[in-house]
């Protein structure tokens, strides 16, 4: 199809579209002994006011950005009833995608064919001017969301926090609900903070709703992974120590070897100003659970002597207090970490609360 210029009527433009005959091997187009007659016509119109918004505008607005979806244009065959759903008919959604014409925030591609003309493509020109007519202010309340969140993680160190740095930063302005967008910066600086917190708990102080995290939670562990991993849990907070040693929170010694295979305790306890003893084999951090029930039961070679804690993914503040109680007794630590990128991370994340080195175990490719 070949376009014509653009002629001008007012503060309307039109072009005509022509059938073009072209040769599939050498290209050259093929010469016409008589007129050609068009076969399409597209019309746009400057910018005018905008129209009226009522529902049945807004309706018709909403459905045209979602038959889009990405591209430039709706492809239709005649006025779709579709476009405007129970109640606006064939005649009065013409008037309706009239006005959005005349505000320069679509263009029309019609088929001639002698005198009658049908409705084939619906260009958007301006998508913006529809997603605003169509749900006033959420495009602005997007924006400030996102720009909020940004601020936000800027600061903000842990690897969770980092990779939503950068998943904000290449986020489309548009692409996320305020919501979404919200909780990514929520997550981030909980996993900063370190803490272990029931997930209606969480949602309680970072969103503002006890159920909000119910219906967002699987799109952030699309972009996350699992929440449970980063200290937000169905259950309540603990952590988990086992082997042999000793370990000295809230005035009370305990006997790891005594509380065989390991024993619970709250991460308030743990997080607090404790001491350790270690054995000779010093201290293992395990961030798999079953990995770890089988270190606390010697059944793992090079770990039968260690003082053994679970990460439970990400260590919180707990886990972290007891790297550090480590450090100070000058004990060895070892990590054994699922060997993908987020084990990485906790390795990296480790060594930087423990003064001494870390030595990676059972993380061989």
């Amino acid at each position: 199809m070949e376009w014509a210029d653009w002629s001008r009527q007012g503060a309307v433009r039109q072009r005509h579209g022509y059938r073009a005959m072209v040769c599939v091997e050498c290209g050259a187009r093929r010469s016409r002994r008589r007129p050609r007659r068009p076969e399409l016509v597209e019309i746009e119109a400057d910018r005018g006011g905008p129209p009226v918004a009522d529902a049945d505008i807004r309706t018709i607005a909403a459905r045209l950005l979602r038959r889009a979806g990405d591209g430039p244009e709706v492809r239709v065959r005649g006025v779709p009833g579709g476009l405007g759903g129970r109640g606006i008919g064939a005649s009065l959604l013409e008037q309706h995608l009239e006005a959005f014409l005349r505000a320069g925030w679509i263009g029309l591609v019609w088929e001639i064919s002698g005198t009658r003309r049908r409705l084939r493509g619906i260009r958007l020109r301006d998508p913006e001017a529809l997603d605003e007519c169509a749900h006033p202010g959420r495009r602005a309340a997007r924006r400030a969301a996102l720009a909020e969140a940004r601020a936000a993680v800027a600061s903000l160190s842990h690897p969770v926090a980092t990779e939503v740095a950068r998943l904000l930063d290449e986020a489309a302005r548009d692409a996320w609900g305020p919501g979404l967008v919200r909780a990514l910066a929520a997550v981030a600086t909980h996993a900063e903070t370190g803490d272990v917190l029931a997930s209606r708990v969480f949602a309680a102080r970072y969103l503002g709703d006890s159920k909000a995290l119910g219906v967002l939670r699987p799109r952030l562990e699309r972009l996350l992974g699992p929440l449970d991993g980063l200290g937000i849990r169905d259950g309540a907070s603990a952590t988990f120590v086992g082997g042999l040693g000793c370990m000295r929170a809230a005035v009370v010694r305990l006997d790891l070897a005594s509380l065989r295979p390991f024993v619970g305790l709250a991460a308030e306890s743990v997080a607090g100003d404790i001491e350790i003893e270690p054995p000779p084999g010093g201290v293992a951090v395990v961030e798999n659970f079953a990995v770890f029930e089988a270190c606390c039961r010697g059944e793992v070679s090079g770990l039968k002597d260690t003082l053994v804690v679970w990460a439970a993914g990400y260590p919180g503040r707990a886990v972290k207090a007891v790297i550090q109680a480590a450090s100070r007794t000058r004990a060895a630590v070892r990590i054994w970490a699922d060997l993908d990128l987020d084990g990485v991370r906790i390795v990296r994340l480790v060594a930087e609360w423990f003064s001494g080195a870390v030595e990676p175990f059972g993380m061989s490719p």
